[in-house]
């Protein structure tokens, strides 16, 4: 029986972030927890061990080079031959993370506009602040969470520097096809408007609506992504930019200003995961292939029950579902950490209150443990908001 929880520093917060890492910080001192809202695949830590090991196995690995123009050579051909790109318009970053900054400094100052989706990843409001930006928010909409070209259109300013989007969209999972993009660089093509499209979920994309980096469709499309999200090595901190000729050169101005933690150690093993990826696809790929279809099979339930309404996504590991039983979807978040030690997202963090975020890339024992205590703890919250 799991006691009642009511440490309130890692209850809902003021951010997502804050959050986030107060939870995983509790989390790590406390195997009762979990944390069914990560978005991000399991690590898979034998096969990092051993790609480490076998990297630095001999005193000549070939991976281990200069990272401090672009970063690692070895690790920029094989992204050119992996999304279809010339090499000549792929940096190397710490992470996602910093990737968005640097592109945000680049392109942003004070009375600038930025256009980003809703909902959204809490790093882009933030960001956009910290340029001393003006924002406007274009609502995704529907069940399926359609972004809209023409409410983008009717957004656009002469001050507007940037449009952001995610693909695969977080936090619902939702896809943009490469005809969709296209449209959507057309646009911005004829404003003058960079578009950013955050891709560190893109590799979930296996249906061949996504044939590479979006940044290859058109000079207006800058593409972000890592090896966090969809390969669990996050411990590698390795991410990139990919921008045509102009933009790019925009971007290495404040890169090489900016950017000074790229990790020549970490990188040299990003390069050997690259060179030779398979078994990492196939890591994530096992899972989602047990994970997927039990999630899918829950949220039937969970609907039925008046619990939870929207469909499991196509591709990826999150879920946003709507709350049925309450729109205070933070005080939910807040009774199931409490009462069941679990920890779900709260829509309000992403700018969409009444949902909640779940993720399903864990390992499935993790994961079905994680929706049991979901279901248990609606139930429970249902009976005495009716009591």
């Amino acid at each position: 029986m799991l006691k009642q929880r009511s440490n309130e520093p890692t209850a809902p917060g003021s951010s997502y972030t804050e959050w986030c890492r107060s939870v995983v910080q509790v989390a790590g001192t406390d195997p009762s927890i979990n944390l069914l809202f990560d978005s991000t695949v399991e690590e898979p830590s034998a096969l990092l061990r051993e790609r480490v090991r076998t990297s630095f196995a001999s005193e000549a690995n070939p991976h281990y080079r200069s990272v401090f123009a672009r970063g690692n050579p070895d690790v920029i051909e094989a992204l050119a031959e992996r999304y279809a790109v010339d090499p000549d318009w792929i940096i190397c970053t710490t992470g996602g993370a910093s990737a968005l900054a640097i592109i945000f400094r680049a392109f942003l100052e004070q009375g600038s506009h930025i256009i980003v989706e809703r909902p959204h990843f809490d790093l882009f409001p933030d960001l956009a602040h910290s340029c001393h930006a003006d924002i406007s928010y274009v609502d995704r909409t529907g069940q399926d969470f359609t972004l809209n070209v023409s409410t983008i259109v009717s957004q656009i300013r002469p001050e507007t520097r940037l449009i952001v989007v995610t693909n695969l969209h977080n936090p619902t999972g939702a896809a943009l096809s490469d005809r969709a993009l296209t449209e959507l660089a057309i646009v911005a093509e004829r404003a003058g408007v960079i578009v950013v499209v955050d891709e560190v979920y893109g590799d979930f994309i296996t249906d061949g609506s996504r044939a590479g980096a979006a940044a290859r469709l058109s000079p207006a499309l800058v593409t972000v992504s890592s090896l966090s999200k969809v390969y669990g090595l996050f411990a590698l901190r390795c991410g990139w930019i990919i921008a045509q000729k102009a933009a790019r050169d925009r971007i290495q101005v404040v890169y090489d200003r900016f950017e000074l933690g790229v990790s020549k150690v970490t990188h040299a093993v990003a390069a050997s995961v690259l060179k030779d990826i398979e078994p990492f696809e196939r890591h994530w790929q096992s899972i989602l292939q047990v994970t997927r279809p039990y999630m899918a099979e829950q949220s039937v339930i969970l609907e039925r029950e008046g619990l939870l309404a929207g469909p499991v996504p196509k591709f990826g590991c999150m879920y946003f579902p709507r709350l049925l039983l309450s729109h205070d979807d933070v005080a939910v978040a807040r009774y199931l950490w409490e009462r069941d030690h679990l920890a779900v997202a709260p829509g309000s963090y992403f700018g969409r209150p009444g949902h909640l975020r779940l993720g399903f890339g864990k390992n499935p024992l993790h994961v079905r443990d994680g929706v049991e205590r979901l279901r248990t703890g609606l139930l429970r919250y249902q009976i005495q908001q009716s009591s």
